[in-house]
């Protein structure tokens, strides 16, 4: 071959990998605006949604609405199933009304933010300065609440004890007035400890309240909703200022322990800034188009905007957490957000501001656990596994291996049993790793830098959401709390509420409760059987001792009943608790007035053996009950 032809391959292959060199990286960019931030191509998105929203309908929840949004258009809208099984109506996103639960939260941030940018409100301001001053009398903590407290859900508020929902509309009262009247305890230091918190978002709303002179539901219709021209949406906790909507509404549903549906009661949430608002799908896309356009009609500046949607709080600067109200999610590109959950209705809400992507699902089923977590993580989650290289020197994990109980819980109240009922359980994985289980999830944590650990396998949606990530904080040699930077941290348990502990007082309750439901069998027994042998039961120790049986007998039931309350009735409301605890309060000073007193008649009377060991199991079994029951708040009347 001659050096003619020679210099003429040389030039082509020189021009072929010239061409080649520049050509990738644009195609690389015009592919990855042609797609997802999961790889999606747009071409395809209603293909890969259908597909997947479409294996869950009528298995995980009736209907589902979905809408997908892009700079300021909506580039896909559509509904899946039922509004309505009975009916067969089906969902419409530009019509059908959903419960947004928590996403209504987010409208509260953003009203916040609109006064903070007109001056009217500061976000670092003690907000006893917007509240009445016996709000503040109920303050443990001199250290102040502010705004970005309440925000990051920090605020130190104990779990509310009421029911969230009541059903009847005549039965609502002010926000004020609600606020004021049920009052959680604040049981951890203002910015200590992260515990998600109904009660202190209702508060930052009645914070716009006094601060806007009218109510929340009206300051968000006007500077948001209709602003946004969403149309089809109201916060208003009865839908007074949106009637038109109870036509539109769809039904809430519940999965059965069968695996079908039924539907849920109306209801209506008190607190309602913090879950009451309802809507479209097609109307919660416009709110993400205002959060992702360039230009927001929400406020006068745009950094404004930008700052709400950066983060103001995190436990660690490795931990995705808070921006101002919004979750950060575990996602690439950042993504921040809001999910729900009400009676009847879950959902999910999601926003992509460098991609200025929008994501909004909605369902008519409480607790879906497929289409709501799963679908934005399907359309914005990069699944490349990032390859993280564990740092040196790391702790050993026996440091933080324990039992922990949830921060969101009451702690003050009758109800603090409930949060002992499911603990949480980190055991030590070779020198440095963790396993965590509890609550019928588990999931493994790899230690990449000093008391940090990353999941890296699990079995569990809600903790590749919830707990990507977690830190261990310590004091003083001890670890104070276990945080993944969502909605609530995990506590260590203190000494009285050890494992060893619950255990024993498990023991203890169970016996007390056996014994004084089968005693008045055994007292009836024994009555028959003297009245066969014509012996005289009339003594006064007799009926005394008999009193204390019945006393204690009634305690437990009245017990029972207060428990089952507790743990299965939604609607319960403080006075119901606080009439439980009452009777408690009745049942054993009566039971304790009546032993005292029969144990000093029965000096005088003679008494066979059995009868001796009977009295002292009902003496030691009554006290026992007693002192275990003030121990766990079951005399403690609800503020």
């Amino acid at each position: 071959m001659n050096m003619k032809k020679w210099n003429k391959i040389i030039a082509l292959l020189m021009s072929a990998l010239f061409f080649t060199a520049f050509s990738i990286p644009v195609y690389a960019e015009e592919a990855s605006s042609d797609r997802t931030p999961s790889g999606i191509p747009y071409t395809q998105l209603e293909q890969e949604i259908d597909n997947y929203v479409n294996s869950y309908i009528g298995k995980s929840t009736p209907g589902a609405a979905v809408v997908v949004t892009r700079g300021d258009e909506i580039i896909f809208s559509k509904g899946y199933g039922y509004a309505n099984m009975e009916k067969q109506i089906p969902v419409d996103t530009a019509n059908t009304v959903f419960g947004y639960g928590s996403i209504n939260k987010l409208f509260v941030w953003a009203s916040i933010m609109q006064l903070v940018e007109e001056g009217k409100m500061e976000l670092d301001q003690d907000i006893r300065a917007y509240f009445p001053q016996e709000f503040a009398e109920k303050l443990r903590y001199d250290k102040p609440i502010t705004l970005l407290d309440i925000m990051s859900h920090t605020a130190g508020f104990e779990e509310y004890s009421g029911g969230l929902f009541i059903k009847s509309s005549e039965k609502l009262e002010s926000l004020e007035k609600v606020l004021l009247s049920s009052q959680p305890e604040q049981i951890f230091e203002p910015g200590k400890v992260m515990s998600y918190s109904n009660f202190a978002t209702a508060l930052a709303g009645f914070a716009v309240e006094e601060v806007s002179g009218e109510p929340f539901s009206d300051y968000e219709m006007k500077r948001i909703l209709r602003p946004l021209e969403m149309n089809h949406t109201s916060g208003h906790p009865t839908l007074a200022d949106h009637r038109d909507l109870q036509d539109a509404e769809a039904t809430g549903y519940a999965i059965t322990a069968k695996g079908g549906f039924e539907p849920r009661a109306h209801y209506y949430i008190p607190f309602y800034p913090a879950g009451a608002m309802k809507g479209t799908a097609e109307d919660l896309a416009r709110f993400a188009i205002a959060l992702t356009t360039a230009d927001s009609p929400l406020f006068a500046k745009q950094q404004t905007l930008q700052t709400m949607l950066t983060q103001s709080y995190t436990p660690h600067k490795d931990l995705l957490s808070n921006a101002h109200g919004f979750w950060e999610y575990n996602a690439q590109p950042r993504t921040v957000g809001h999910s729900g959950g009400t009676m009847g209705f879950s959902s999910n809400f999601a926003v992509v501001p460098e991609e200025k992507l929008g994501v909004v699902v909605l369902t008519n089923t409480e607790g879906e656990r497929d289409i709501v977590p799963s679908l934005i993580d399907l359309l914005i989650r990069n699944k490349a596994k990032e390859l993280v290289q564990p740092s040196k020197n790391l702790p050993p994990s026996s440091e933080v291996a324990g039992h922990y109980v949830l921060s969101r819980n009451t702690f003050t109240t009758v109800q603090e049993f409930m949060g002992y009922l499911t603990l949480v359980n980190l055991e030590a994985k070779g020198e440095h790793d963790l396993t965590l289980t509890g609550r019928g999830i588990s999931g493994e944590y790899k230690q990449i830098s000093p008391y940090v650990y990353k999941l890296d396998k699990t079995n569990s949606k809600s903790i590749q959401m919830s707990a990507p990530m977690l830190y261990a904080e310590k004091s003083e040699g001890k670890v104070t709390r276990l945080s993944g930077g969502q909605a609530m941290d995990m506590l260590p348990l203190k000494p009285s509420r050890s494992v060893p502990a619950l255990i024993s007082y498990l023991i203890v309750a169970a016996i007390a409760i056996v014994f004084f439901l089968l005693a008045p069998l055994v007292l009836i027994i024994r009555l028959l059987q003297w009245k066969r042998k014509g012996i005289s039961s009339s003594s006064t120790a007799n009926h005394l001792s008999a009193g204390v049986i019945v006393c204690g007998t009634a305690l437990v039931l009245n017990v029972l009943f207060l428990l089952l309350n507790a743990i299965g009735n939604q609607n319960v409301t403080t006075n119901q608790l606080n009439y439980g605890i009452i009777m408690n309060w009745i049942l054993a000073m009566l039971a304790g007035l009546l032993l005292v007193i029969s144990i000093l008649k029965g000096r005088h009377h003679p008494q066979s053996k059995v009868q001796k060991v009977f009295r002292m199991a009902t003496a030691v079994l009554l006290v026992g009950f007693i002192v275990l029951l003030a121990d766990w708040k079951f005399f403690h009347l609800i503020a």
